[in-house]
């Protein structure tokens, strides 16, 4: 049985980054690849649960579907020749009846996509097509989730999201697995280095000269001009702006009140000052 590399992130983490980086570092003509063709990829779809489970999950409430997708990604990675990477923004969890929803006996391992909360909330806020402020309390909110509305059918099943600090524990700490922690702000500051990281954790063969093609032919500025010209069918269909919005780090400073910078760190200190995003005295870094 292949095993299953999870990118794990919040929202607005830079996951889909990694995603084509790694799409670029894998294809073997060294071209750039098309960020509309990457492939589903995604531990969430619905159209991929209801083909493996040969029935509609639309009809499924949250907890039936979380007792399915142990048995889901198990037949993934039954059906695959080669280890699998799967993006993921649910939270760690277990089941209702007390079983990891991403079980250990087919994970090869995570990759988990960790970006500063305060630069979370505004680009979120754009891509949920919300206001900063809600953002905010989203992402302090124990019981947040995505693809759970009840008016309209969503392309993904059921995402419980947690709040941002209960996210990366439940991930970092909580799993039992083997995970490595690629901050977005090491990923922005040396795509290379970090890439090279993600690529040795995957258990890809090395290759200096795909790396560098894979870093050049993701460059943020590139894929913005893509989305520009041509579209992303991984846009939200809610948001305010391009999915591909600033991929900058600290540009909270300039979009954020201080009331709602003092909130998430209200919330989220502990977490952000474990990864280096609080100064001693617990301002922002």
């Amino acid at each position: 049985m292949a095993k299953i590399t999870w990118l794990a992130s919040y929202p607005k983490s830079g996951n889909t980054w990694v995603r084509i980086l790694l799409a670029n570092y894998r294809n073997d003509s060294g071209a750039a690849v098309d960020i509309n063709a990457l492939g589903d990829g995604k531990g969430f779809g619905r159209a991929a649960f209801d083909e493996y489970c040969g029935f509609k999950t639309s009809t499924l409430g949250a907890a039936l579907v979380d007792r399915l997708r142990p048995e889901i990604y198990r037949a993934m990675a039954r059906d695959a020749r080669d280890d699998l990477i799967v993006k993921m923004h649910d939270n760690w969890r277990c089941s209702d009846r007390g079983l990891a929803v991403f079980p250990a006996d087919c994970t090869k391992g995570v990759v988990y996509i960790l970006r500063s909360v305060l630069d979370v909330a505004p680009s979120a806020a754009v891509h949920w097509g919300v206001d900063n402020a809600t953002a905010v309390e989203r992402l302090c909110d124990p019981n947040y989730a995505l693809g759970g509305s009840r008016r309209r059918l969503s392309r993904s099943v059921w995402q419980p999201l947690s709040s941002w600090s209960h996210h990366v524990r439940s991930w970092c700490d909580e799993s039992g697995l083997s995970v490595l922690v690629i901050r977005y702000e090491d990923l922005k500051s040396d795509t290379l280095e970090s890439l090279r990281r993600i690529v040795a954790f995957c258990g890809l063969s090395s290759d200096e000269q795909r790396l560098t093609h894979a870093v050049s032919n993701s460059r943020f500025e590139r894929l913005k001009e893509v989305e520009l010209t041509g579209g992303f069918r991984e846009h939200s269909e809610c948001a305010r702006g391009s999915f591909f919005r600033k991929g900058q780090t600290g540009s909270w400073r300039q979009e954020l009140p201080s009331e709602l910078v003092r909130r998430l760190v209200d919330v989220h200190g502990d977490v952000m000052t474990r990864f280096g995003y609080l100064d001693a005295r617990g301002e922002p870094l």
